[in-house]
């Protein structure tokens, strides 16, 4: 299939709080694979922060945790490594988007979030769909 033709998870901007923005990871079929933790005063920060989650998520360090409800969640962490201005302050940025009866279950969800970062990688390397972005 030609590159415009292939389907991918797709990064979505949602609507938060007090006219701010977040974003969540949708695989092809619809399924979330994670949302973002913090949220951005305009879409501009919001994909300046993406950009920088897809360039740095090979520092990415992914944690798994059960809740009170003993449902099993993984947060995504993002040390403060890079020394280009305007970086981010590191910490957690993004977070399963439900919880998970097993722990496999978890482990895999975070695997299916780290595939369709790298996903999401390739498109902004070969520009994406045309002039659009990823999302």
């Amino acid at each position: 299939m030609p590159p415009a033709e292939r389907r991918g998870p797709r990064l979505l901007i949602v609507p938060a709080p007090d006219r701010r923005v977040g974003w969540a990871l949708r695989a092809a079929n619809g399924r979330q694979l994670g949302v973002g933790v913090r949220t951005y005063r305009d879409e501009d920060e919001l994909v300046d922060a993406v950009r920088e989650l897809v360039i740095e998520r090979a520092a990415l360090r992914c944690t798994v945790g059960q809740s009170e409800a003993r449902l099993w969640a993984w947060t995504a962490h993002l040390p403060l490594l890079s020394t280009r201005p305007g970086a981010g302050e590191g910490g957690p940025v993004a977070r399963s988007a439900r919880g998970y009866l097993r722990r496999d279950q978890c482990q895999a969800g975070v695997e299916g979030f780290l595939s369709g970062l790298r996903w999401i990688g390739r498109e902004l390397r070969s520009g994406g769909r045309g002039d659009r972005r990823p999302w």
